[in-house]
């Protein structure tokens, strides 16, 4: 078959080209890092450039429109073999650097809804992809203005199982030249109308692609498999090929060289048929209106791949979705729900948002470190992502009935007997399909860290399955693996058969590029360490459960074997591991109904493994004063028994309790008390007096002997601003200064001359921008100022009195919804975009400026890492890949705030090294810290400075050293791992075949026989 251009006047546009170095915002439409080499469009682009004597250049970064738009300037990451760079960060402004185009991605599976449509889920600003596009074009179009844009039109997601039946297949391609493709005209339309200046264009790929693989196409034949991997669809080289050569034909505007000599491991259709292929690309290419940045997207772009009598509907709806939406229905939409934007601003403008003067970002002590940071808690939804294992955050089982989500939980599970002493399942309760896990789930899409394959391994035989979010499963005996991309939803691990003589056990999820820490031993994720190993002290409420904590004896404390750390809570195995890898001084937080044996133990553990160097933090459990929480219930309850009804009995059953606490630790520390323990007393910083309750609790005083300060080394208050922005009583004001934020972002934006779509987009991207000077002006005078003038200055003089430390357990901002106000999502979507902003970081300046004035040593900030939500926006960091203005203010403090409350030696907060050989045999040395030294292919020597590390050898012979001498160590096996157990903590090794000993540097033992 030999086809023929069918619209010459549009190809005649074409101005081809010698060379082209394009610029990709892009995903795995474009590169996939597949299992097969050449799975990308731009390898096949430099291929078909390099056959036609032309010259192809690209730099790209993977992510998403919102990544794209929220994280600029331009950030390359890619680096594809036989595709030349062009430029980079070094190498002058991106703006200067010569590009012939910037190819910008949308995601293949937000076509559900209208382009110019918010993203669902977590989407404080309202974006949509209209807009996110836009704010790219503006930032682009300031740099190079003469450049075109082209939009690169990827395939569509591929409903049902993979591989698809012919009927399923025939429709996808039905899609992919129908509503698919009417969706990228709208899009382009949009895009053209809100910037007519702009150079915007589109590459037709989806409806190409379809227009080939169609059963009345010339590559019919080729089977799905040989084109995709998976229903998202990745795809295989041969389908790259194809996307690279009419995104080729696209920007160089010329046919793809009928010449091209298609290589092996491309579906031999494709190569049989390559001329026709070819001619047909050019033919659909010329066809699109993509060599005019003019084209409307309602006639030509719709050529490239529908028959005419779909055209004509595809136009019609793509032009009713935009002449619908006018300027009144964007200021609606800008006021995401309310009707009380204006296009008039009132008389009385908002105070405007000026410069906030912020520290660079980075900061890292150089001496001793100021700040301490609480641990956000352990679950499957947490952003957090601490643990190399991801099953040790996992949700706790539920059982299935027919036909319904659970029926069955855990409570009723472990009443009967269906668990093991670890949590894993021993059969499947009666009436029950099947249990079922989840993790990682609704995580954010900017956390980009996550995406990729994940490794499954468990011991035992049944029937485990991996659903939800895990795509591209493979199953082996007793392994999977699977490929994740962060998102709404989960990943469920689901067990529908149990052998009862060999049940399913010991689960382990692990990020495939992470397996060699797993075997290791190394517990903590080093992409987490790196965000909070630079801090003074960890505080453990929330990994202990320390709420309403059940933990009464030892027999019932959290164990490393457990199947997750999210029922009970993380080991103390762990946490002082943790600390002793980061250096950093534990808190921990004595569950309020454990008895005198578990605080023993507890103390006992501490002293012998934690890092002499280090200092032990210890609390009585966590705000006993705040009967939100259920032990303060069971204080009340505790002192009513012992000393009748009082008003002040909890507090002073709280005060007697902390103090036998603190004299178990001591006692248990001894001489080294001084040296090694901080133990803390807490009151309501709200409260003022209640304090007297504790310190001196005459009724306490009847059971110690003594007044409760005595036991005591540190006072502790929190330190939070904000409480009254989220009530009823600030609620009219607030809601006003919003609608005039509103009303002011679309007075400005109709002063543009902006109306229709470009006007909505605006209003979205804006309609906080008015109220975040006069809330920040308001906790500045109000809260903010009330804590640091009379709040602070009063427990420092109480903390003096008493002759204790002023220390803070946690503090920070507190502007969050409070009762009925918590479903406002207007409310909600300005708070969390406001608790991230350079006037946030400012409050935290003047917060801890005014806690360091008033006599504060260690202040805690709440939490690290943690999700925003309607509920609060706690975290310092929202995600592990999140960069924002209040966590830098948090880490300038750490790095430079005062620091010397006490003496102590900086060496202690020096945390291990994570260090990899390269290619050859190398020496890896480690310190006093945990570390962990991985080795290569090479025959590699690690050195250990003791205290924990964990060793990984790798490929080749590979010979460790141990500090001291043979005599020193007991050896044992956990799986195939060898543990040295030696006196300064046990050392993990994996895959070394020979030991040595610092102090006897003749011997050399072969770990076979150990």
């Amino acid at each position: 078959m030999v086809l023929a251009p069918v619209m010459l006047s549009s190809a005649a546009l074409a101005e081809e080209r010698d060379e082209a170095a394009i610029y990709a915002f892009g995903n795995s439409l474009v590169h996939y890092l597949g299992d097969e080499a050449h799975s990308n469009a731009p390898y096949w682009m430099a291929r078909l450039a390099e056959a036609d004597g032309k010259r192809f250049a690209l730099e790209g970064q993977w992510g998403f429109l919102r990544d794209f738009a929220s994280a600029l300037p331009p950030r390359p990451n890619w680096s594809i073999p036989g595709v030349p760079g062009h430029w980079d960060a070094g190498r002058g402004a991106f703006g200067d650097a010569g590009w012939s185009g910037v190819f910008i991605t949308p995601a293949n599976f937000i076509q559900y809804q209208p382009p110019d449509a918010p993203f669902e889920g977590e989407n404080p600003t309202n974006q949509s992809p209209v807009g996110a596009t836009l704010t790219l074009v503006d930032w682009l179009q300031q740099r190079m203005p003469d450049t075109p844009v082209y939009l690169y039109e990827g395939w569509a997601e591929m409903p049902g199982d993979f591989p698809p039946s012919r009927r399923e297949y025939r429709r996808y391609h039905d899609n992919g030249t129908g509503d698919y493709a009417a969706w990228f005209d709208t899009y382009l339309s949009n895009l053209r109308e809100a910037r007519p200046d702009a150079d915007i264009r589109m590459i037709p790929v989806a409806r190409i692609l379809s227009a080939l693989l169609a059963e009345s196409g010339p590559l019919a034949e080729v089977e799905p498999e040989a084109l995709y991997v998976d229903a998202d669809p990745h795809g295989t080289p041969t389908l790259y090929l194809l996307a690279g050569a009419i995104a080729y034909a696209s920007v160089f505007e010329t046919p793809p060289p009928a010449k091209f000599a298609v290589p092996d491991g491309i579906a031999p259709e494709v190569a049989a048929a390559w001329p026709d292929v070819a001619a047909l690309i050019w033919d659909r290419v010329s066809a699109s209106g993509v060599f005019d940045s003019a084209a409307a997207p309602g006639d030509a772009v719709r050529q490239a791949g529908a028959s005419e009598g779909n055209s004509e509907d595809v136009g019609a709806a793509a032009s009713d979705s935009v002449t619908e939406t006018g300027a009144e229905e964007v200021a609606k939409a800008g006021a995401a729900g309310t009707e009380t934007a204006s296009a008039s601003v009132t008389d009385e403008p908002l105070p405007p948002r000026g410069l906030v003067a912020l520290p660079d970002p980075g900061a890292v002590p150089e001496g001793l470190p100021a700040l301490g940071m609480g641990l956000d808690g352990i679950s499957d939804w947490s952003t957090q992502m601490p643990f190399v294992d991801i099953m040790k955050t996992a949700r706790q089982w539920t059982g299935h009935l027919p036909g319904q989500w659970g029926g069955v939980g855990i409570d009723e599970m472990r009443a009967d007997g269906v668990l093991d002493d670890d949590g894993w399942p021993l059969r499947i309760p009666e009436g029950v399909e099947r249990l079922e896990a989840l993790i990682l789930t609704d995580q954010p899409e900017e956390s980009e860290h996550l995406r990729g394959t994940y490794r499954v391994s468990w011991d035992g035989r049944g029937d485990l399955e991996l659903a939800g979010l895990a795509r591209r499963v493979r199953y082996g005996e007793g392994e999977a693996e699977f490929f994740y991309s962060p998102g709404d939803g989960a990943v469920g691990l689901s067990i529908s058969a149990i052998d009862p003589d060999d049940p399913i056990r010991n689960i382990v999820v692990v990020r495939e590029d992470q397996w060699p820490l797993y075997e290791a031993g190394v517990i903590f994720n080093p992409e987490w360490i790196a965000r909070i190993g630079d801090l003074r002290s960890l505080r453990f409420m929330d990994w202990m459960f320390t709420n309403g904590s059940p933990i009464q004896s030892w027999d019932e404390r959290p164990r490393v074997s457990d199947y997750t750390w999210s029922a009970w809570g993380a080991p103390v195995e762990v946490m002082v591991h943790l600390a002793n890898q980061v250096g950093a001084d534990p808190w921990f937080t004595m569950p309020h109904m454990a008895d005198d044996d578990y605080i023993r133990n507890f103390a006992e553990y501490v002293e012998a493994r934690l890092d002499p160097r280090l200092k032990a933090y210890v609390e009585y459990s966590n705000e006993v004063w705040n009967h939100i929480f259920p032990q303060a219930a069971w204080a009340e309850a505790q002192a009513d028994a012992l000393w009748g009804r009082s008003e002040a009995g909890w507090m002073q059953f709280y005060a007697m309790r902390s103090a036998q606490v603190m004299r178990i630790w001591s006692d248990v520390f001894a001489d080294a008390s001084k040296d090694r323990l901080v133990r803390v007393v807490s009151t309501h910083t709200g409260w003022p007096g209640l304090e007297e309750n504790i310190l001196v609790a005459p009724l306490a005083y009847l059971t110690l002997g003594n007044m409760p300060v005595e036991e005591f080394d540190a006072y502790a208050v929190a330190g939070y601003f904000g409480y009254e922005m989220g009530g009823e009583e600030m609620a009219a004001q607030l809601d006003g200064w919003l609608d005039r934020s509103e009303a002011q972002a679309v007075a400005q934006g109709e002063a543009e001359g902006l109306q229709r779509v470009a006007l909505r987009e605006y209003v979205k991207a804006r309609r906080f921008d008015g109220a975040i000077a006069p809330v920040a002006l308001a906790l500045m005078d109000g809260s903010l100022a009330e804590l640091t003038d009379e709040i602070f200055p009063y427990h420092a003089g109480a903390a003096e009195a008493a002759g204790l430390r002023l220390v803070m357990y946690e503090g920070g901002t507190h502007v969050t919804a409070q009762a009925a106000r918590v479903e406002d999502e207007r409310l909600a979507a300005f708070f969390e975009e406001f608790n991230y902003t350079p006037e946030m970081a400012k409050l935290y300046e003047t917060l801890l400026t005014g806690w360091a004035s008033n006599g504060g040593t260690l202040f805690s900030a709440f939490v690290d890492v943690a999700k925003p939500s309607k509920w609060g926006s706690w975290g310092a960091l929202r995600h592990l890949s999140d960069s924002n203005p209040r966590w830098d203010m948090l880490a300038n403090y750490n790095a430079t705030g005062p620091s010397g409350w006490e003496e102590r030696d900086p060496q202690a907060f020096v945390g291990g090294v994570l260090r990899r050989a390269g290619g050859g045999s190398e020496t890896l040395e480690g310190g006093a810290a945990v570390d962990i030294l991985l080795g290569g292919p090479g025959d590699d020597v690690l050195v250990s400075g003791g205290g924990g590390d964990h060793l990984h050898g790798g490929a080749g012979t590979d010979h460790a050293v141990l500090p001291g001498t043979q005599a020193d160590y007991s050896f044992a096996r956990e799986s195939e791992r060898l543990i040295a157990e030696g006196p300064e903590g046990p050392v993990s090794m994996f895959s070394v075949e020979t030991l040595g000993f610092a102090d006897s540097p003749e011997a050399r033992v072969s770990t076979d026989g150990l």
